[in-house]
């Protein structure tokens, strides 16, 4: 099958690199680009050899020049796009987050079942080597039930541009990775959770940088998180490290290396696939064709063509966003509990 035709919208520090992405991916290619900036947004066009659209209705009174769309844009202005472009009949690609809102997220999700277009968010700290294992792991049930989760997470970046003005930096942007992850990963389903966040004196956010959360969850299990934008301590990967406990043994997972901890002498000599040291498994990692954003690409265009739900479908995806800001709620309300709806609740308004 040919490339399918992309149009991407908004071109920012993030989007410009999406730019780049798209090139080398397999199965699309670069049609469209539009952005706020028209001047930027030509530019980017004569470099990629794609056409520059000043707004997305411009592109789609062409709509028939592109197979799908690209949202990189403000997450203000996710439920517009998507919605135009699904009404138009073309499956959506939407940078994380979803939206700002639930409202907008429900908006988005109704015009996808309306028009039976494909609408995807692209998390892609999904699609890589070490997470994948981890999440095969514990399907297979290598560890048993998961009853509880510790995540560590620092960095000290030094960014530019919106997210140092935003108040809760971490919460929205950083950590929607890793709140996606006890969800997609691990495959814990948050009930109830309790959030603080603050801003040490040497942060360079305006906003609140650091951020401890109690999650409980499902079954039983708990997660607890602790993590910062402003660390001055020792700095963990993007992924962060995580220790993930179940009933014969824990994961722990830690800048892409993957070690089980089993309970019983006998799981550590018949473990397929690793290594045991000094009684600690050592797990080589899946292999994957593409990883990253490379991966989220894939994983739209197998969508589109088989006409299956992508892994991320907005459906399930609207989870991930409760998540999100429902640790905003609590943190802005100095730790109050906050309870979290099922995505049947969620999807019924």
């Amino acid at each position: 099958m040919s490339d399918l035709r992309l149009l991407q919208v908004g071109i920012g520090s993030w989007g410009s690199s999406w730019l780049d992405v798209v090139q080398k991916s397999e199965g699309f290619t670069l049609a469209g680009i539009v952005s706020q900036h028209f001047e930027a947004t030509t530019e980017a066009a004569e470099r990629t050899g794609a056409t520059a659209y000043p707004t997305i209705e411009a592109a789609l009174e062409v709509r028939d020049e592109f197979d799908a769309v690209l949202v990189v844009t403000p997450p203000e202005n996710h439920a517009p796009v998507a919605i135009a472009s699904l009404a138009a009949g073309l499956p959506v690609l939407i940078e994380k987050p979803l939206a700002p809102t639930l409202d907008d997220a429900r908006r988005i999700i109704a015009a996808s079942e309306a028009s039976g277009a494909i609408a995807m968010v692209s998390q892609n700290y999904r699609f890589k080597r070490a997470p994948r294992t981890v999440q095969r792991l514990i399907a297979e049930g290598v560890i048993g039930e998961v009853q509880q989760v510790f995540v560590n997470f620092q960095k000290a970046p030094h960014f530019e541009g919106f997210r140092v003005e935003m108040e809760e930096p971490l919460i929205v942007d950083g950590m929607a990775h890793q709140l996606d992850q006890i969800r997609g990963v691990v495959g814990l389903e948050p009930t109830v959770l309790r959030a603080r966040s603050w801003n040490p004196s040497w942060s360079e956010f305006a906003g609140n940088a650091s951020v401890a959360l109690d999650v409980e969850c499902a079954g039983g299990a708990r997660v607890l998180y602790t993590g910062s934008w402003a660390s001055r301590g020792e700095t963990t990967s993007w992924d962060g490290d995580w220790d993930i406990q179940g009933e014969r043994g824990a994961i722990a997972w830690r800048n892409n290396q993957i070690t089980i901890t089993f309970t019983s002498l006998f799981d550590t000599v018949f473990l397929a696939g690793a290594l045991e040291n000094a009684g600690v498994m050592q797990v080589s990692l899946d292999v994957l064709d593409v990883e990253e954003r490379l991966g989220v690409l894939a994983e739209f265009r197998r969508a589109i063509v088989s006409g299956r739900s992508p892994e991320t479908d907005v459906r399930d995806n609207i989870g991930s966003l409760q998540l999100i800001l429902a640790t905003l709620e609590s943190a802005r309300h100095d730790g109050d509990p906050v309870t979290l709806q099922s995505a049947a609740a969620l999807l019924a308004g």
